[in-house]
């Protein structure tokens, strides 16, 4: 057993060294690339931003990869739990509110299975972001109702 945990520690020492030093090699890339201004602007901001403390713009910025990376996570994890299901809706639409992501779906008329294949696809992708403040948020329609599509939804089915 303390033979396994010695490796284990050697083994996590060569990453972690690893990885430091990728990460002393880019910040020297950084530099240079600063130096000569041939950085990127976006690369020069972020890098001021670090420098002389713009909390604000450091935290916006965070704030704006952390939403784009749950959404992009929620809406495929959301797509492949209803592929899974295997009940499809007609017409299936989403859009973008804040922290949510609203959901606009279309299905048979009477179809509870596919209306339950959605919800419980949506309970599922709730109960795992929740604790990071996004959400998904359905309105579920018959087809009967001829309701459009809102302009303001992006169309993914139908």
């Amino acid at each position: 057993m303390e033979a396994t945990t010695n490796q284990n520690t050697q083994s996590n020492t060569v990453v972690l060294d690893e990885w430091f030093g990728n990460f002393i090699d880019s910040i020297k890339t950084d530099h240079f690339l600063i130096t000569e201004d041939i950085a990127p602007v976006e690369k020069k901001r972020l890098y001021n931003d670090l420098i002389f403390g713009n909390q604000r713009s450091l935290v916006s910025k965070m704030r704006e990869t952390s939403t784009m990376y749950f959404i992009t996570e929620i809406i495929t994890e959301y797509v492949k739990e209803i592929k899974n299901q295997h009940k499809h809706p007609l017409k299936l639409a989403l859009a973008l509110s804040d922290s949510k992501i609203l959901v606009w779906s279309v299905i048979n008329d009477n179809d509870e299975e596919t209306e339950d294949a959605l919800l419980i696809a949506e309970a599922k992708i709730n109960g795992k972001y929740h604790q990071n403040g996004f959400y998904l948020n359905s309105t579920i329609l018959e087809k009967s109702d001829n309701a459009e599509v809102p302009a303001h939804y992006q169309i993914i089915i139908g």
